[in-house]
This record gives C-alpha cells, structure tokens and sequence, in this order.
C-alpha cells in the first residue's frame, strides 16, 4: 500500500473517530494509542526473542533437523501473525455506512487474527512438551492402555475448546457482548427471534448478534459439560496420577471460564473482566494441550521395555 493511501485511511478513521467518540479526552486518546503501539511492539520483540537464541542453538548443533523445522514454521507463522494483524487493522479503517456507526475491525478477520495466534501459542507449547517431556509418564501397560482409553475421549473434547474460543472472538467482533445482558435467557426470551433476521442464512452465524452470542452460550455450556463428563468417564480408569490431576485442574478451570464469562455479560463487558476471559480460555486451552500431549502414546522402546517386566504388566 501507498504511503499516500494510508494517510487517507489514517484520515479517515481521524474523522469517523471525531464523529463517534465526541467526548474522547487526549489522556483517553494517548492510552489508546500507547496499548496500540505496545501490542505491535510486543510482537516485533516477540520476534526478536525467538529468532536469536534459535540462530545460536542451530549454528552450535544443538538442534535436531525435525525440531529446526517445526521452530522454522513456528517462526513463519509468527511473521504472519503480524501481517494479519495488519490485515485486520485496515479492516477498521473503511468509511462506516452511516456517520452514527461506530469504525469497527471485520469480525472475521479478527477471529482469523486470534486463531492464528492461538495456532501460534499450541505450537510453541507441544514443542516445547515434547523436548522436556519426549516419553509420557508410563510406569506400567495397564496404565497405558488407560491412556489410550482417555485420549479417545480428551481429543475431541480438545477441539470442542478450541471451536469456543475461536467463537469468543465472533462475540467480540461484533460487540455481541453489550447485548442481551442477562443469563440464562437472552432478554425475556431463551432464543431471541431475530437469530436468523440476515441474509444469505450463513451470515447471521458469523455476523448476527444474537445468534453469535447464543452459539457461543452454547459452545461454552457444551464444553463445560463435555470436561465434567470426561472426568466422570474417567474415574476409575487406572492411569497416572498426572493424568487423574490435570483432568481435574481442567474440570476446575472450566467452571471458572464459564463462571468468568457470565460474570462478563452480566456486568456488561468491563475490560477487567473481559481480560480475564480472555486469558481463562488460553489457560483452559494450555490444560487440554497438556493434557493430550501426556495422553500420546510413548516410543516403540519405551513400550519393549514395559513389555519385557512381567510384573508390571500384571500391576
């Protein structure tokens, strides 16, 4: 893009920002502006972080070819993390249709900037599980067949997570959150009756504010429910004590992101809360990371050596 085509996208955001925000304060603009400026800085640093140490360790050898190759996409990804960003940036920067609309950033490029970045973070973090850790916890074959009972079950219970916090950055794409500021029922309703009020059918699952709000009360009730059954179903399944803990810390922090969320809504959407949200699905999506990550099944060697202790594959 042209320096002069930015300036005109600068200029006019300036004046829609004018219109909307009448009685914005300079304090009010400068910490607007200083969070803005922080966040790209951040991840510019981010960058910086990441590639220098990573240089160091491959040109002393200490980095395996696989391993260079998952750290070389890892670092890809996060180069384009900021070109979406950037992306998602313009996006709120186009003329409103009306002078009374507020300039807001495209839903869907703003869930496509949150789910990169979460893409971004569970890689990292299997990375590096699978250096600290590069075997599960396995002390006998009961307890790994345990394991592989659980991870049929915590690996679709991991995507359904996944799907509701992407759904999260729908609800704040479209400042679902000021809306419908009641719980359970949405206003005095419990399905308000305008959820399908767009057309195509497909729009209002990404753009209707009721209906983006309802999935993600939905989703979230869902996998609330799907961790307490997964907790439930594994009572007594002999397996790790790791495992049983993590299961349970998982349980724990679902109802606290759940609990988060309503408190959010119900208090119509302070930044304090808000946050916390926010940081309550990364920490509940870390859980399930970890958790499928000590589930996986361990090396043809560790498995001959569990195999070759009879009294361990009676225990």
């Amino acid at each position: 893009m042209s320096a002069y085509k930015m300036m005109s996208y600068k200029i006019r955001c300036n004046i829609n920002s004018c219109r909307v925000n009448k009685g914005m304060s300079l304090e009010d603009f400068k910490f607007i502006y200083w969070m803005e400026y922080a966040h790209r800085m951040w991840g510019r640093g981010l960058g910086v972080v990441f590639s220098l140490p990573f240089m160091y360790f491959l040109a002393k050898g200490y980095i395996t070819r696989q391993l260079g190759i998952r750290l070389s996409t890892l670092f890809a990804l996060g180069g384009a993390q900021g070109l979406i960003g950037w992306w998602m940036v313009k996006s709120g920067l186009e003329e409103p249709s009306t002078e009374y609309v507020q300039p807001r950033v495209s839903p869907y490029r703003l869930a496509t900037h949150l789910t990169s970045a979460f893409v971004i973070y569970c890689g990292i973090l299997w990375t590096a599980l699978c250096v600290v850790m590069p075997d599960p916890p396995s002390e006998t074959l009961e307890r790994l067949r345990g394991a592989g009972r659980v991870r049929k079950l915590a690996l679709p219970v991991s995507v359904l997570v996944g799907i509701t916090a992407i759904s999260g950055a729908f609800v704040a794409g479209n400042d679902a959150g000021h809306a419908y500021n009641t719980f359970p029922k949405m206003g005095d309703t419990w399905i308000p009756e305008d959820i399908f009020s767009m057309d195509p059918l497909i729009r209002n699952f990404f753009e209707n504010t009721a209906l983006v709000q309802l999935n993600h009360r939905i989703l979230a009730t869902t996998t609330l429910a799907s961790i307490g059954g997964l907790w439930y179903a594994t009572r007594k399944i002999d397996m790790h004590p790791a495992v049983q803990a993590l299961i349970g810390n998982t349980l724990g922090m679902a109802a606290l992101q759940v609990t988060l969320g309503i408190s959010t809504l119900l208090s119509y959407v302070p930044v304090s809360l808000a946050s916390a949200h926010q940081a309550g699905a990364l920490t509940l999506m870390t859980l399930m990371i970890i958790l499928t990550h000590t589930l996986r099944r361990p090396s043809p060697a560790v498995l001959r050596s569990l195999a070759s202790i009879p009294g361990k594959m009676k225990s």
